[in-house]
């Protein structure tokens, strides 16, 4: 963690919504003192900074650097800012499906949580990378998206969205294919690696191979993972959630939502002959959908209306 201070406005009624955004700029160990801070802020208030350092399992150095980072000079100010969230109100949406919990919280807890984690990648995201990336595929001669388990979807999306482009865009659902394709890879091909842990071994291996092979490797994953170390360009989505017990739900909505980013954002480089071909490939599926006769239309119109 470099030494600037992070970009955090400390307003009281919105510091843990900026702590949980800014949580993807913080070293490991300092992740793990916001995540007890985000998790507990109704706790925080009421501990010393030993209690604090020992029931998350760190050093109280480490806590003093968390408190640092944040702009604040003291631990006591960290106290002061969450109990004054907690007393305006401003809930940390993540909240974890519970065994007991009826429908309507489920609906509750899924849409906030996903809305929150959208809003908390918005804005954390680093318009660097991601300009660089933008400028990778742009120039890519090949691109291949890999992903296992519950990121294959995302592999799958990222070449729905990409091959309209224009660009040869591949994803391999057997893990065996997706070993090999990556030895082929040569320079100026592009591997898309989507992982939420970034520890899945095969996604790792896909990355580490074509890396060696001398591809560019994009990784949408967590910082500090393994995946990530193995990129060259690394798009960071921290969206905290427990993927013991269910598979990533918020995180996965997030790569979603930066693949069409990415995609927005590479078709306008390439100007307006790009955008005439997106609107070909449009026209292309208008025989596909099923056009209601007009004079039923009209009907069923007037059947509403009276």
């Amino acid at each position: 963690m470099s030494g600037t201070e992070l970009d955090v406005q400390l307003t009281s009624n919105r510091f843990l919504e900026k702590l949980a955004a800014q949580r993807v700029h913080l070293s490991p160990s300092e992740r793990r003192v916001a995540d007890f801070v985000l998790d507990h802020p109704e706790q925080i208030i009421r501990m010393s900074i030993a209690t604090l350092a020992e029931t998350v399992g760190v050093s109280q150095p480490t806590v003093l650097r968390f408190v640092r980072a944040l702009g604040l000079q003291r631990y006591p100010e960290l106290k002061l800012l969450t109990g004054q969230s907690i007393v305006s109100g401003t809930p940390y949406l993540h909240s974890e499906v519970a065994p007991d919990d009826e429908l309507d919280t489920i609906v509750t807890k899924v849409f906030d949580s996903s809305v929150y984690v959208l809003n908390s990648v918005r804005q954390s995201i680093d318009q660097d990378a991601l300009r660089r990336v933008v400028g990778i595929l742009h120039d890519a001669r090949r691109i291949d998206c890999f992903g296992t388990g519950a990121a294959s979807i995302l592999a799958i999306e990222a070449q729905h969205k990409l091959m309209r482009l224009g660009i040869p865009v591949v994803t391999y659902g057997d893990t065996h294919l997706q070993r090999m394709a990556s030895a082929t890879l040569r320079p100026g091909d592009v591997a898309m690696c989507f992982s939420h842990t970034g520890e899945v071994s095969d996604t790792v291996k896909m990355a580490q191979m074509a890396r060696h092979v001398g591809a560019t490797v994009v990784a949408v994953t967590r910082p500090g993972t393994t995946l990530a170390d193995a990129a060259d360009v690394l798009l960071a989505v921290d969206a905290k959630e427990n993927t013991e017990v269910y598979a990533p739900m918020t995180s996965r909505i997030a790569h979603a939502v930066l693949i069409d980013v990415i995609a927005t954002a590479l078709a306008l480089s390439f100007g307006e002959p790009m955008l005439a071909r997106l609107r070909e490939v449009k026209d292309s599926l208008v025989d596909l959908r099923l056009q209601p006769h007009r004079d039923e239309v009209v009907n069923s119109f007037r059947r509403d209306r009276s």
